[in-house]
């Protein structure tokens, strides 16, 4: 694959940090993104990405602020950009749809829904341009409304509610986005983990239900796998989860390296 230039969001930890060290494993020269104040810990993705033998460089962007973002494509990648994948997301307010308010709201749709959305429309000129492009948008199991019996106290889950509402507009943005761009070479997906993917903001939910709901939790690299097929193979208009998306492909599921097959989706279990 001829090395292609990358731009991951919220990059500093977790899912996104997974992504951007599998693709730069993939030989893709990738660019990292988050706010200043998570800056140490995006020049800590940089370093690992180096240190095993990748192509890195960390950009400081405030996503939630729409002047500070109108350029960042431009400014990250000037030499035209091949991949993008939104990951950074935020709850401004733990609050039941009753009682959020008008702030919360906005700020909520304003990092997870119209900071996406700008990017995606500073990228596609470019990929239009070269006949090729790959959005991938990481999204959530909130944005469907959980089933009784809920997974923990209802209190957290109607808190999450608004979350998982500027996660739905985000799906059916992406399928809209895909429907539009078929036939140009530009692919638009959105991944969510299964339930909770094992990252470093997680531990403590998943210490919590790792005893009675194992088969909520997954490793961080199976995101990372599971976004890494959706560019690599050309699927368009997915919305689906990690663990789905391996089954239904029949994939192993490897470490952020990329060569070291650590199990399939099926069986591989997180590590605590």
């Amino acid at each position: 694959m001829t090395m292609r230039t990358a731009l991951v969001t919220g990059a500093s930890r977790g899912i996104g940090r997974a992504i951007a060290r599998r693709l730069a494993a993939q030989r893709c020269q990738v660019i990292v993104t988050s706010s200043e104040r998570s800056a140490t810990a995006l020049d800590e993705t940089v370093t690992m990405i180096v240190q095993a033998g990748g192509h890195a460089q960390a950009i400081c962007c405030d996503l939630a602020n729409d002047a500070e973002r109108a350029d960042l494509i431009a400014r990250a990648a000037p030499q035209g950009l091949d991949i993008l994948v939104n990951n950074a997301a935020g709850i401004s307010a733990y609050a039941p749809p009753s009682r959020i308010d008008l702030r919360a709201r906005r700020a909520m749709l304003e990092l997870n829904l119209h900071a996406p959305v700008d990017l995606c429309q500073q990228a596609l000129p470019g990929m239009r341009e070269r006949g090729w492009g790959r959005i991938v948008n990481i999204s959530s199991d909130m944005a469907t409304q959980t089933p009784i019996p809920y997974p923990g106290p209802a209190r957290q889950i109607h808190a999450l509610g608004y979350y998982g509402v500027s996660k739905a507009a985000l799906d059916r943005y992406t399928r809209a986005l895909a429907a539009e761009m078929t036939c140009s070479g530009i692919t638009v997906n959105a991944l969510r983990p299964v339930r909770i993917a094992l990252s470093e903001s997680a531990q403590a939910v998943a210490r919590e239900v790792a005893a009675t709901r194992p088969e909520w939790l997954e490793p961080v690299e199976m995101m990372a796998e599971a976004a890494w097929l959706l560019i690599d193979r050309g699927l368009t208009g997915e919305v689906t989860d990690s663990r789905a998306l391996l089954q239904r492909l029949q994939a192993p599921l490897h470490e952020l390296d990329g060569i070291t097959v650590r199990g399939d989706a099926s069986t591989v279990e997180p590590s605590l």
